[in-house]
């Protein structure tokens, strides 16, 4: 009875571990893509001169508050950092180096930068979802084989 128990729970455990790794990659698309949205945001508002960077991009899908007495770069490193657990290494640096040349220069610039992270955006985008479509039945499928290969050497 206590073996048909521990199966269970090594079999549970299993497909409880493939749903959680299947599931951050689909939670590293839907991040990137609200990158996206904030950052076509924050063009339309940079546009019609919505104010500074912290009131630009204060409006954003996790909730982070710019302040106005923190430079704007080491608080969007703080707002990056809480995105660590779903990106991967290449997405938070390119999101780290979004702040370099930002907010110094005139609006077209300013315009012509984020459109340029935009497109590297879509491209993370883009090989995220292919991430998804390769590795996420693997993901689901591993962890729940070697669950029963463990089940099976306990019976």
């Amino acid at each position: 009875m206590i073996k048909l128990v521990l199966c269970i729970v090594i079999l549970f455990c299993g497909a409880v571990i493939g749903i959680h790794l299947s599931q951050k990659l689909t939670r590293r698309r839907d991040v990137l893509t609200d990158f996206e949205v904030l950052f076509h945001r924050a063009m339309i508002r940079i546009e019609y001169n919505a104010g500074d960077l912290c009131e630009v991009f204060s409006e954003n899908f996790a909730g982070f508050e710019f302040e106005h007495t923190i430079p704007f770069d080491i608080q969007w490193d703080r707002f990056i950092d809480g995105f660590t657990y779903v990106l991967s290494k290449e997405d938070i640096g390119m999101l780290r180096s979004f702040t370099k040349d930002l907010g110094a220069a005139d609006i077209d610039s300013q315009r012509q930068h984020i459109s340029l992270f935009s497109e590297l955006l879509k491209e993370h985008i883009c090989q995220a979802q292919d991430d998804i479509q390769k590795k996420a039945k693997m993901y689901r499928i591993i962890p729940l084989s070697v669950g029963m290969m463990i089940s099976l050497m306990v019976i």
